[in-house]
Protein backbone atom coordinates (compact mmCIF):
# COMPACT_ATOMS: atom_id res chain seq x y z
CA UNK A 1 0.00 0.00 0.00
CA UNK A 2 1.25 3.57 -1.07
CA UNK A 3 -0.11 6.29 0.38
CA UNK A 4 -0.13 9.87 -1.06
CA UNK A 5 -0.69 12.61 0.98
CA UNK A 6 -2.11 15.56 -0.76
CA UNK A 7 -2.13 19.45 0.80
CA UNK A 8 -4.27 22.16 -0.36
CA UNK A 9 -3.13 25.99 0.38
CA UNK A 10 -4.05 29.34 -0.82
CA UNK A 11 -0.70 31.40 0.04
CA UNK A 12 -1.64 35.19 0.26
CA UNK A 13 -0.73 36.63 -2.97
CA UNK A 14 1.97 34.06 -3.00
CA UNK A 15 4.61 35.54 0.09
CA UNK A 16 4.82 38.94 -2.01
CA UNK A 17 5.06 42.00 0.34
CA UNK A 18 6.48 45.50 -0.21
CA UNK A 19 7.54 44.16 -3.77
CA UNK A 20 9.41 41.38 -2.30
CA UNK A 21 8.65 37.58 -1.76
CA UNK A 22 8.62 36.10 2.01
CA UNK A 23 8.09 32.50 1.58
CA UNK A 24 8.87 31.44 5.23
CA UNK A 25 5.13 31.57 6.19
CA UNK A 26 4.35 28.71 3.59
CA UNK A 27 6.41 26.57 5.92
CA UNK A 28 4.84 27.63 9.00
CA UNK A 29 1.53 26.71 7.36
CA UNK A 30 3.10 22.97 7.61
CA UNK A 31 3.66 24.05 11.29
CA UNK A 32 1.35 20.67 12.59
CA UNK A 33 1.56 18.48 9.39
CA UNK A 34 4.02 15.68 9.80
CA UNK A 35 3.40 12.96 6.68
CA UNK A 36 5.31 14.82 3.43
CA UNK A 37 3.01 15.66 1.46
CA UNK A 38 3.58 13.92 -2.07
CA UNK A 39 1.25 16.19 -3.90
CA UNK A 40 0.74 19.93 -2.39
CA UNK A 41 -1.72 22.04 -4.58
CA UNK A 42 -1.02 25.71 -4.44
CA UNK A 43 -3.32 28.88 -5.08
CA UNK A 44 -1.88 32.68 -5.74
CA UNK A 45 1.80 31.95 -6.95
CA UNK A 46 1.75 35.56 -7.61
CA UNK A 47 4.90 36.31 -9.33
CA UNK A 48 6.57 33.05 -9.01
CA UNK A 49 7.82 32.90 -12.62
CA UNK A 50 10.41 36.12 -12.26
CA UNK A 51 13.96 36.23 -12.27
CA UNK A 52 13.58 32.37 -13.47
CA UNK A 53 10.87 31.15 -11.28
CA UNK A 54 13.23 32.08 -8.11
CA UNK A 55 10.58 32.09 -6.14
CA UNK A 56 9.04 28.90 -7.78
CA UNK A 57 12.29 27.12 -6.85
CA UNK A 58 12.51 29.03 -3.18
CA UNK A 59 9.50 27.72 -2.25
CA UNK A 60 10.17 23.62 -3.69
CA UNK A 61 13.60 24.36 -1.72
CA UNK A 62 11.74 25.60 1.56
CA UNK A 63 9.34 22.77 1.76
CA UNK A 64 12.09 19.79 0.90
CA UNK A 65 13.81 21.23 3.89
CA UNK A 66 11.09 20.97 6.37
CA UNK A 67 9.81 17.52 5.31
CA UNK A 68 13.64 16.33 3.99
CA UNK A 69 11.66 15.55 0.47
CA UNK A 70 12.79 16.56 -2.69
CA UNK A 71 9.68 18.44 -4.55
CA UNK A 72 9.59 19.52 -8.28
CA UNK A 73 7.25 22.45 -9.03
CA UNK A 74 5.53 23.42 -11.77
CA UNK A 75 3.76 26.99 -12.40
CA UNK A 76 -0.11 27.09 -14.13
CA UNK A 77 -2.07 29.28 -15.95
CA UNK A 78 -4.14 32.38 -14.67
CA UNK A 79 -5.64 33.82 -17.39
CA UNK A 80 -6.50 36.84 -15.00
CA UNK A 81 -3.41 38.18 -14.08
CA UNK A 82 0.71 37.16 -12.80
CA UNK A 83 -1.26 35.22 -9.91
CA UNK A 84 -1.47 31.21 -11.28
CA UNK A 85 -2.01 28.23 -9.50
CA UNK A 86 0.97 26.15 -8.77
CA UNK A 87 1.40 22.37 -8.23
CA UNK A 88 5.05 20.80 -6.19
CA UNK A 89 5.44 17.28 -6.28
CA UNK A 90 7.96 14.63 -4.94
CA UNK A 91 9.39 12.65 -7.84
CA UNK A 92 10.43 9.74 -5.61
CA UNK A 93 6.60 9.16 -5.31
CA UNK A 94 5.08 10.68 -8.20
CA UNK A 95 6.34 11.40 -12.12
CA UNK A 96 4.81 13.78 -14.43
CA UNK A 97 3.13 12.59 -17.81
CA UNK A 98 1.65 15.81 -18.55
CA UNK A 99 1.27 19.05 -17.52
CA UNK A 100 0.45 22.12 -20.44
CA UNK A 101 2.73 25.20 -20.41
CA UNK A 102 0.90 28.32 -19.53
CA UNK A 103 2.13 29.79 -21.98
CA UNK A 104 0.86 27.29 -24.46
CA UNK A 105 -1.24 29.20 -26.84
CA UNK A 106 -3.08 26.11 -28.35
CA UNK A 107 -4.16 24.57 -24.83
CA UNK A 108 -7.98 23.79 -24.35
CA UNK A 109 -9.03 25.75 -21.51
CA UNK A 110 -10.72 22.31 -19.53
CA UNK A 111 -7.00 20.99 -19.65
CA UNK A 112 -5.14 23.62 -18.15
CA UNK A 113 -4.06 23.01 -14.48
CA UNK A 114 -4.92 19.55 -15.22
CA UNK A 115 -1.83 17.42 -14.32
CA UNK A 116 -1.42 13.61 -15.41
CA UNK A 117 0.99 11.44 -12.94
CA UNK A 118 2.41 8.19 -12.78
CA UNK A 119 2.78 6.50 -9.28
CA UNK A 120 5.94 5.05 -9.26
CA UNK A 121 5.65 2.78 -6.45
CA UNK A 122 2.75 0.75 -8.62
CA UNK A 123 5.29 -1.06 -10.99
CA UNK A 124 9.04 -1.36 -11.80
CA UNK A 125 7.37 -1.09 -15.63
CA UNK A 126 6.90 2.86 -16.74
CA UNK A 127 4.11 1.66 -19.02
CA UNK A 128 2.33 -0.33 -16.47
CA UNK A 129 1.62 2.21 -13.49
CA UNK A 130 -1.00 3.31 -11.89
CA UNK A 131 -1.85 7.10 -13.68
CA UNK A 132 -4.11 9.80 -11.83
CA UNK A 133 -5.39 13.04 -12.42
CA UNK A 134 -4.70 16.13 -10.33
CA UNK A 135 -6.34 19.68 -10.93
CA UNK A 136 -5.77 22.91 -9.32
CA UNK A 137 -8.26 26.05 -9.42
CA UNK A 138 -8.76 29.56 -8.45
CA UNK A 139 -11.93 30.63 -9.28
CA UNK A 140 -13.23 34.16 -9.37
CA UNK A 141 -14.07 36.42 -6.10
CA UNK A 142 -16.12 38.40 -7.61
CA UNK A 143 -19.26 36.55 -9.50
CA UNK A 144 -20.79 33.54 -9.50
CA UNK A 145 -21.87 33.10 -13.06
CA UNK A 146 -17.80 32.97 -14.04
CA UNK A 147 -17.42 30.62 -11.07
CA UNK A 148 -20.35 28.11 -12.56
CA UNK A 149 -18.53 28.75 -15.95
CA UNK A 150 -15.19 27.53 -14.33
CA UNK A 151 -16.84 24.44 -12.87
CA UNK A 152 -18.03 23.72 -16.26
CA UNK A 153 -14.25 23.36 -17.35
CA UNK A 154 -13.58 20.79 -15.01
CA UNK A 155 -16.80 18.53 -15.05
CA UNK A 156 -15.93 16.62 -17.33
CA UNK A 157 -13.22 14.80 -15.21
CA UNK A 158 -16.10 13.67 -12.45
CA UNK A 159 -16.69 10.35 -14.82
CA UNK A 160 -13.44 10.03 -16.79
CA UNK A 161 -11.59 6.31 -16.31
CA UNK A 162 -8.72 7.63 -14.53
CA UNK A 163 -8.89 8.50 -11.05
CA UNK A 164 -8.63 12.19 -10.20
CA UNK A 165 -8.21 14.75 -7.21
CA UNK A 166 -7.76 18.24 -7.15
CA UNK A 167 -9.69 21.82 -5.87
CA UNK A 168 -8.57 24.82 -5.34
CA UNK A 169 -10.18 28.04 -3.50
CA UNK A 170 -13.19 28.33 -5.25
CA UNK A 171 -14.19 31.24 -3.61
CA UNK A 172 -18.01 29.38 -2.99
CA UNK A 173 -19.69 26.92 -0.30
CA UNK A 174 -21.99 24.45 -1.36
CA UNK A 175 -25.78 23.90 -0.38
CA UNK A 176 -26.16 22.00 3.11
CA UNK A 177 -26.78 22.82 6.75
CA UNK A 178 -24.25 20.99 7.90
CA UNK A 179 -21.44 22.96 6.41
CA UNK A 180 -19.61 26.48 7.98
CA UNK A 181 -22.65 28.75 7.56
CA UNK A 182 -22.19 32.98 7.18
CA UNK A 183 -24.69 35.42 9.05
CA UNK A 184 -25.40 37.26 5.41
CA UNK A 185 -27.74 40.27 6.85
CA UNK A 186 -23.97 41.12 8.42
CA UNK A 187 -22.34 41.29 5.64
CA UNK A 188 -21.81 44.30 3.51
CA UNK A 189 -23.66 44.66 -0.15
CA UNK A 190 -20.34 44.16 -1.71
CA UNK A 191 -19.25 40.96 0.28
CA UNK A 192 -22.70 39.23 -0.28
CA UNK A 193 -22.61 40.54 -4.00
CA UNK A 194 -19.74 38.33 -4.33
CA UNK A 195 -20.43 35.16 -2.33
CA UNK A 196 -23.72 35.17 -1.90
CA UNK A 197 -27.16 35.53 -4.03
CA UNK A 198 -30.48 37.23 -3.33
CA UNK A 199 -33.71 35.48 -3.05
CA UNK A 200 -36.93 36.65 -4.60
CA UNK A 201 -38.12 38.01 -0.56
CA UNK A 202 -35.08 39.59 -0.52
CA UNK A 203 -33.28 37.84 1.70
CA UNK A 204 -29.45 36.44 1.06
CA UNK A 205 -28.13 33.10 1.02
CA UNK A 206 -24.80 31.47 -0.18
CA UNK A 207 -23.88 31.27 -3.53
CA UNK A 208 -23.49 27.33 -3.95
CA UNK A 209 -24.41 26.77 -7.83
CA UNK A 210 -20.69 26.43 -9.07
CA UNK A 211 -19.34 23.70 -6.34
CA UNK A 212 -22.97 21.83 -6.43
CA UNK A 213 -22.62 21.26 -9.90
CA UNK A 214 -19.61 19.53 -9.54
CA UNK A 215 -20.95 17.42 -6.16
CA UNK A 216 -24.63 17.59 -6.31
CA UNK A 217 -26.91 19.35 -4.47
CA UNK A 218 -28.05 18.87 -1.05
CA UNK A 219 -30.73 16.70 -0.13
CA UNK A 220 -32.08 17.49 3.15
CA UNK A 221 -34.09 14.84 3.30
CA UNK A 222 -32.03 12.12 2.17
CA UNK A 223 -29.21 14.03 3.50
CA UNK A 224 -27.11 12.93 0.69
CA UNK A 225 -26.19 15.09 -2.59
CA UNK A 226 -28.23 14.58 -5.71
CA UNK A 227 -26.95 15.02 -9.38
CA UNK A 228 -23.75 16.98 -9.91
CA UNK A 229 -20.78 16.02 -12.36
CA UNK A 230 -19.73 13.02 -10.27
CA UNK A 231 -17.33 14.27 -7.94
CA UNK A 232 -17.22 13.97 -4.18
CA UNK A 233 -15.75 16.35 -1.51
CA UNK A 234 -13.24 14.85 0.92
CA UNK A 235 -14.68 17.17 3.81
CA UNK A 236 -18.12 15.84 3.51
CA UNK A 237 -17.00 12.14 3.07
CA UNK A 238 -14.51 12.43 6.35
CA UNK A 239 -17.84 14.06 7.87
CA UNK A 240 -19.74 11.49 7.02
CA UNK A 241 -17.73 8.78 8.71
CA UNK A 242 -18.27 11.04 11.79
CA UNK A 243 -20.80 13.46 11.88
CA UNK A 244 -20.53 14.67 15.42
CA UNK A 245 -16.92 16.06 14.20
CA UNK A 246 -18.12 19.42 12.73
CA UNK A 247 -16.67 20.84 9.49
CA UNK A 248 -14.11 24.20 9.74
CA UNK A 249 -14.40 27.06 7.39
CA UNK A 250 -10.80 26.69 5.10
CA UNK A 251 -10.48 30.83 6.35
CA UNK A 252 -8.92 32.58 9.16
CA UNK A 253 -10.88 34.27 11.57
CA UNK A 254 -12.00 37.94 10.94
CA UNK A 255 -11.53 37.56 6.70
CA UNK A 256 -15.65 36.76 6.44
CA UNK A 257 -17.88 39.09 8.24
CA UNK A 258 -20.58 36.97 9.84
CA UNK A 259 -19.16 34.03 9.76
CA UNK A 260 -16.18 31.80 7.96
CA UNK A 261 -17.23 29.40 4.84
CA UNK A 262 -15.53 26.44 3.76
CA UNK A 263 -14.32 27.32 0.56
CA UNK A 264 -11.31 25.35 -0.15
CA UNK A 265 -11.97 22.11 -1.25
CA UNK A 266 -10.30 19.13 -1.85
CA UNK A 267 -12.50 16.66 -4.63
CA UNK A 268 -12.10 13.46 -5.85
CA UNK A 269 -13.77 11.79 -8.81
CA UNK A 270 -15.94 8.50 -8.93
CA UNK A 271 -13.11 6.42 -10.20
CA UNK A 272 -10.67 8.16 -6.92
CA UNK A 273 -13.42 7.77 -4.27
CA UNK A 274 -12.34 3.81 -3.45
CA UNK A 275 -8.51 5.60 -2.64
CA UNK A 276 -9.53 7.74 -0.09
CA UNK A 277 -9.02 7.82 3.27
CA UNK A 278 -11.44 9.91 4.76
CA UNK A 279 -10.52 10.05 8.67
CA UNK A 280 -6.74 11.81 7.24
CA UNK A 281 -8.95 15.00 6.14
CA UNK A 282 -7.89 17.90 7.88
CA UNK A 283 -8.01 22.02 7.87
CA UNK A 284 -4.86 23.13 9.72
CA UNK A 285 -5.80 26.02 12.19
CA UNK A 286 -2.43 28.51 12.67
CA UNK A 287 -0.89 28.32 15.80
CA UNK A 288 -1.70 32.60 16.02
CA UNK A 289 -1.40 36.09 14.47
CA UNK A 290 -0.07 37.17 12.19
CA UNK A 291 -1.68 33.85 9.89
CA UNK A 292 0.45 33.08 7.17
CA UNK A 293 -2.44 33.24 4.99
CA UNK A 294 -5.91 34.31 5.16
CA UNK A 295 -6.89 30.65 3.96
CA UNK A 296 -6.12 27.42 5.87
CA UNK A 297 -4.19 24.80 5.06
CA UNK A 298 -5.83 21.38 4.45
CA UNK A 299 -4.79 17.96 3.91
CA UNK A 300 -5.96 14.47 3.02
CA UNK A 301 -4.28 11.02 2.14
CA UNK A 302 -5.31 8.84 -1.00
CA UNK A 303 -4.32 5.22 -0.84
CA UNK A 304 -3.21 3.00 -3.63
CA UNK A 305 -2.80 -0.67 -3.86
CA UNK A 306 1.08 -0.82 -4.49
CA UNK A 307 3.41 -4.61 -4.98
CA UNK A 308 6.35 -3.52 -5.95
CA UNK A 309 9.02 -1.15 -3.86
CA UNK A 310 10.11 2.48 -5.00
CA UNK A 311 12.48 2.51 -8.23
CA UNK A 312 15.33 4.91 -7.68
CA UNK A 313 15.58 8.56 -9.20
Amino acid sequence: MTRVSVALFNFENGGLRDGQHDLHPLVDAFHDVTTPPALILLCEAKEWQTHGNQPLLHAAELLADRFATPYVGVLGHDPRGPMPPAILYDPTLLSLRTWYDPDDRYAFDDKRNVARFALRTSSERHDSRTEFLAFIAHWDVHCGIRRRQQAALLDRYGATHLPAVGGGDLNATASGPHLPQRDWTVANYRARRQKGQRMPDGTWVADTEAVDHLIGHWDPHTRTRTDGCGFHSIAELAWQRDPATPLLPTVNGGDDVGGGLLIDWLLVNRAMLAHVVPDTYRVHVPLGQPYPSDHRLVTADLCFDTLNTPPSL
